[in-house]
């Protein structure tokens, strides 16, 4: 801190720090001290947007034209650090200024989102935070490919718990990595009479700080997707802005889904989710629903219905003809309905005794009359079944 932060002369700075962040070094002297190994290639940040850049920072508040002053950091106050995990190994530590503005007299933190966001991007971009996550309420922040990580994970699965274990495994990870590593060093340079010392014992010497859990991984998503980013609208309305924009002039189909619901709270009554697939493989809409009956997502139809572009001319559905007169009202008179080939075959199927020695023969010619195979992939599956590759013994 002396040395090296607090020097009068910039120049020190600026031959340890690259942009905010300061590595520490192999030192060649030390390689038989394993407190000393087990810290190289730590990375240190001191976010300290005058110190690093000489940049005055405005004040986030729109309403405010006055500067942020910084005041003192994390670490001159209360000896703390603030960590920033990511999935690269060992979290990251960070000095954190304190900024009041001249002004208003309100109080930032430089790794604040609001601070980030009120910056030129090429200077905010050396924090590696996203800033939709450089959350206030949180006593650490996650690097930015964790966030892209975690992102993309929970939009599919929304397994906060599988996001934590990743962030966990990749602090093990690195420290199973310098323990390999100084065994091979002491290996390497050993000499006749030398003393090893023990490295230092897993979970002996530790921190507080630890990476989040699932619960709070997910409350992060959640409130990430505010309109906390440099284009000014939330995730959850850009997904939604997405899915409203999509367009069918063909053939759609729509059913119920009940696997989705899992992960929601029981107490919304959420039993199934209707959604509506276009030919082209997108999603038009979907809305959880208390059960499957029609008048539980009737609005979500008619809201469909008045979408710019959303002109079908068939449904394809598995309670075709159910409900005609409501889809024909909707959509017009010359609207079509059909039944899914699964469900159709399955209307009649479901009539046959399966232990009657003609069943098998019967669905074979019921098959044949209803559907043709397409001969490429109908000869792909047969040597697939003659070589055992669809078997788990291969046989």
């Amino acid at each position: 801190m002396k040395k090296v932060i607090r020097a009068k002369d910039n120049s020190v700075f600026d031959c340890y720090f690259n942009g905010l962040t300061v590595v520490v070094p192999a030192s060649v002297d030390a390689t038989n001290e394993p407190h000393c190994h087990s810290v190289v290639g730590q990375q240190l940040l001191l976010v300290d947007w005058k110190r690093a850049f000489g940049m005055d920072v405005p004040c986030p508040d729109s309403t405010c034209n006055g500067m942020l002053a910084n005041d003192r950091t994390n670490c001159s106050k209360n000896k703390t650090l603030f960590p920033v995990f990511g999935l690269s190994g060992a979290p990251s530590w960070c000095m954190v200024m304190r900024m009041t503005c001249l002004c208003c007299k309100r109080q930032f933190n430089s790794n604040d989102s609001a601070v980030l966001l009120s910056m030129p991007q090429c200077m905010s971009n050396f924090c590696p935070v996203e800033p939709k996550c450089a959350l206030t309420n949180h006593s650490f922040h996650l690097e930015r490919n964790a966030t892209e990580a975690i992102d993309s994970l929970m939009l599919t699965h929304a397994n906060g718990e599988l996001c934590s274990r990743l962030l966990h495994n990749a602090t093990n990870r690195s420290f199973v990595e310098r323990i390999a590593s100084c065994c091979s060093c002491h290996r390497a340079n050993h000499k006749p009479g030398m003393t090893v010392k023990d490295h230092i014992e897993k979970d002996g010497t530790y921190v507080r700080q630890h990476p989040p859990l699932g619960d709070t991984i997910r409350d992060m998503c959640d409130e990430s997707n505010g309109s906390n980013n440099r284009w000014g609208i939330s995730e959850h309305n850009r997904h939604a802005r997405e899915i409203q924009s999509v367009k069918c002039t063909g053939v759609f189909a729509q059913d119920h889904t009940f696997e989705v619901c899992k992960n929601c709270q029981k107490g919304l009554g959420a039993k199934a989710a209707w959604d509506v697939a276009t030919s082209t493989g997108e999603i038009a809409t979907a809305a959880c629903a208390p059960s499957t009956k029609t008048i539980h997502f009737s609005h979500a139809v008619r809201s469909l219905s008045r979408r710019e572009g959303f002109k079908p001319k068939v449904m394809c559905s598995d309670t075709w003809p159910n409900e005609e007169g409501f889809w024909k009202r909707i959509f017009g008179s010359d609207f079509e309905g059909r039944l899914g080939l699964f469900h159709f075959e399955r209307r009649m199927l479901s009539t046959l005794r399966k232990k009657h020695a003609d069943f098998l023969d019967a669905v074979t010619d019921l098959l044949s009359a209803l559907c043709e195979f397409e001969s490429t992939d109908y000869e792909n599956l047969l040597i697939a079944l003659k070589n055992g590759t669809l078997s788990s013994t291969n046989k």
